[in-house]
């Protein structure tokens, strides 16, 4: 049994900091990036995308979103979380998604390696009956050589076929990493950065997580509470997340019926003094 749980009639956790599908909130900001998202791979042949956004505002879980929204019978997805690797470990591991584990294996030489790309793009691209998307998220952890390479990648499309797109995602650092390579640069012909939500879609998504989480309602924040939860977060669905978390075990203390405005107030408060802490790791003279 969980008190916290109990008390508010939910059957798992609503803020916790984890990318799970079945939380994700399409606010007026998110509908338009997996609507542009889904226009650069319908067209085939744009070759690049490029979704940045700050810390915390739902890029990462957009991209799930967008990746298995996608008809499997026409596209072949291939979704890279750790972007900071080499070139060649993100082509093996594309090279595995086409079920070429042996090839994957042997590759070794630039050479060999950019033929396995190939007959990975080959093997899923399955005669034009399917495209291919490669999604690097964290895109700002992409290595200079890796940025180059990918470009070479895109050589795939030369030929008018539009076997390949390339997806970035990445904090506001990424479109500057990906202007310092000009040729990269010129074959993205998508960019959306993704902000924060408005102050009028933080009531909905605050029922909306609730709802998923068990809640018959969602309706446990009054409306002053979520006017401020608003205002605090700036609109950033990871802040929302971490203020409404500690709201709710801060009213389910007081054995509050919802959340008010005052207990997201204490909630802020507590925060400003944690911030106003000298670190610990602070010398003083």
């Amino acid at each position: 049994m969980n008190p916290s749980l109990d008390h508010w009639q939910l059957r798992e956790r609503p803020f916790e900091l984890v990318t799970d599908r079945r939380f994700f909130f399409q606010s007026q900001e998110h509908d338009e990036a997996l609507a542009r998202l889904r226009y650069l791979v319908a067209e085939r042949t744009m070759y690049a995308g490029l979704l940045s956004g700050e810390i915390g505002c739902g890029k990462s879980i957009t991209g799930r979103v967008f990746a298995a929204g996608l008809d499997p019978a026409r596209h072949a997805v291939v979704f890279f979380e750790n972007a900071h690797f080499r070139f060649a470990d993100h082509i093996r591991q594309f090279a595995r998604a086409a079920g070429l584990d042996e090839a994957a294996g042997r590759a070794r030489t630039t050479a060999q390696v950019y033929e396995l790309a190939r007959a990975a793009v080959a093997r899923l691209h399955d005669g034009e009956q399917r495209h291919v998307v490669l999604v690097f998220d964290e895109a700002q952890d992409l290595r200079a050589d890796t940025l180059a390479d990918l470009k070479r990648l895109l050589n795939l499309n030369d030929d008018g076929t539009g076997r390949l797109t390339l997806i970035l995602i990445g904090q506001p650092e990424l479109r500057q990493k990906v202007r310092a390579h000009p040729p990269l640069d010129q074959r993205v012909s998508l960019r959306f950065h993704l902000g924060g939500m408005r102050a009028a879609d933080c009531p909905a998504y605050l029922r909306h997580r609730l709802r998923v989480a068990g809640h018959p309602t969602g309706g446990l924040f009054a409306p002053a509470a979520e006017a401020l939860l608003a205002a605090a977060s700036g609109g950033v669905p990871r802040e929302i997340n971490r203020i409404a978390k500690l709201a709710l075990e801060t009213a389910r203390a007081e054995l509050a019926p919802a959340v008010a405005e005052a207990h997201v107030q204490a909630v802020l408060d507590d925060l400003e003094r944690h911030r106003a802490l000298p670190s610990p790791l602070a010398v003083t003279p």
